[in-house]
């Protein structure tokens, strides 16, 4: 069984069309029929129907469209993990975590763990809070970086940093004693508020305000 009969299976059984999968996989036609039959001819099953002028996986086909598919990762992750051990690295770890901590704590951060860990290839994933769980979930990240506490309950999860809440505003010019008295509500009316930095107190903060 070759790789590439396994790719071509894989992208024709997800579009049922073999014209869009040798597109995708910048292959011609021909030859997508080719490992389609190719690969049924191994496996001495028939794994697509062809009914006029469209395809549609056999239930054989639907059963291997998984197989090809953990095939596949497991091909990519040996491949992935060859070329680590090759150049040093024993693992690498997926960190997801959101704009905000890339922009901030994330250097400084990530530089002294790199030299703690010089096994160790990081790589980042930036993205929302509230879509940085469902990443760990899926097993897309190793690890989660959030705004937003985890709701899996058998989950291991540590507050790293704390971070108040601070309303800036231009400068009067005048110390807090002859300074001219601050009309808080008329600031929110007035200013930009930037918002949804921070998902866990934003909306009780904009029903207040």
């Amino acid at each position: 069984m070759e790789y590439k009969w396994l790719q071509s299976f894989i992208v024709a059984a997800q579009t049922c069309n073999f014209r869009t999968a040798a597109q995708q996989l910048h292959l011609s036609q021909p030859s997508i029929t080719v490992h389609i039959q190719q690969l049924e001819e191994f496996l001495h099953v028939q794994l697509f129907k062809r009914e006029r002028n469209r395809v549609q996986l056999t239930e054989a086909g639907k059963l291997f469209q998984i197989e090809a598919q953990q095939m596949v990762l497991q091909w990519e992750q040996s491949i992935e993990r060859i070329r680590l051990v090759s150049k040093g690295i024993h693992e690498k770890v997926i960190i997801a975590m959101t704009p905000l901590m890339v922009e901030t704590i994330l250097p400084y951060v990530l530089y002294q763990f790199i030299n703690d860990h010089p096994a160790l290839e990081i790589s980042i994933l930036v993205e929302d809070s509230a879509k940085i769980e469902d990443l760990v979930h899926q097993h897309q990240a190793h690890i989660g970086i959030s705004l937003l506490p985890t709701s899996y309950r058998h989950w291991h999860q540590e507050l790293l940093i704390e971070s108040p809440l601070e309303l800036v505003i231009p400068l009067d010019a005048y110390d807090d004693e002859t300074g001219a008295y601050i009309d808080y509500e008329e600031l929110f009316q007035t200013y930009t508020l930037f918002t949804h930095h921070h998902p866990t107190i934003w909306n009780e903060l904009l029903h207040n305000y």
